[in-house]
């Protein structure tokens, strides 16, 4: 693969990438217009997508806070991190707030290493999410997952204590080999108390709906794999599935006060390999 004079694949900003979609819909500025017309495709078909976006970054805040306040666990591996959400003035940090900033909100010492394949995005992460000694960030693709968890930041994390593993939107995009070879890793790899968080976007709510945002997908060159609630059990076996089990990711222990969403399109999961934890 050739490359521009700055470092990034040619024809970069000419090809809709699945991040910058995903910042589009989110109302981010860092997507070109080949993202925004596939992501204006997308809404066409599926009014409530952005809300599923939404659902997903929202949910990241919430997972990773039960993660540290409940089970202690100081140390992440956000997997397909993708680009950084809005930076709040009025909060003093981003909204939603990246890994980093709920886990250290509850322990100080939090460490987070922060991954994903995609050039531009690794960029970002060099310079908005590696922001102290405690956080650092990998260009790698979990369909290495060997290569990925022996790089030398990963590396760093001490494996003999719990670790928070986030998959939040990452396996729909991978094959079903490459899926459960990437679970049955992990699970190998992450010290008892350790668990794993998953969305994952399901044709189970709106099956036509999904069909035909696959083959937008499709015509850009992406492979879109949602799958059943049975498909998803099934890579996150034998774990077991910790409550409220899998279920549509804004009702996944929403936080007080506020009404979950009913957009159709992803379920959210926290597993765990033991049965320690609550």
């Amino acid at each position: 693969m050739s490359v521009d004079n700055s470092g990034l694949p040619d024809g970069w900003s000419q090809r809709p990438a699945v991040a910058r979609i995903d910042d589009c819909l989110t109302g981010g500025f860092n997507n070109f217009p080949a993202d925004r017309q596939l992501a204006s495709r997308l809404v066409q078909e599926a009014p409530w997508f952005p809300d599923m976006v939404r659902d997903n970054r929202r949910y990241r805040n919430r997972v990773v806070t039960v993660l540290a306040r409940e089970f202690g666990i100081r140390q992440y591996l956000d997997l397909g991190c993708g680009l950084p959400s809005l930076w709040s003035k009025k909060l003093q940090r981003h909204d939603p707030p990246l890994t980093y900033e709920s886990a250290a909100s509850v322990h100080a010492d939090a460490r987070v290493v922060y991954v994903d394949n995609d050039p531009v995005v690794y960029a970002h992460a060099r310079t908005t999410l590696d922001v102290n000694s405690s956080t650092a960030a990998v260009f790698a693709d979990i369909r290495q997952i060997g290569e990925l968890l022996d790089d030398p930041a990963v590396r760093a994390l001490d494996i003999r204590q719990p670790t928070g593993v986030l998959l939040n939107g990452v396996l729909h995009w991978a094959s079903d080999e490459s899926a459960h070879i990437v679970t049955a890793e992990l699970r190998e790899w992450l010290a008892d108390g350790s668990a794993i968080s998953v969305t994952h976007a399901t044709t189970d709510m709106a099956p036509e709906t999904m069909r035909a945002l696959v083959g937008h997908y499709a015509e850009a060159g992406i492979d879109y794999r949602p799958r059943t609630l049975e498909q998803i059990s099934e890579l996150l076996a034998p774990w077991e599935i910790l409550a409220p089990g899998i279920v549509p990711t804004a009702q996944w222990r929403p936080e007080d006060g506020t009404t979950p969403g009913e957009n159709p399109g992803a379920y959210a999961a926290l597993a765990t390999p033991t049965r320690s934890g609550p």
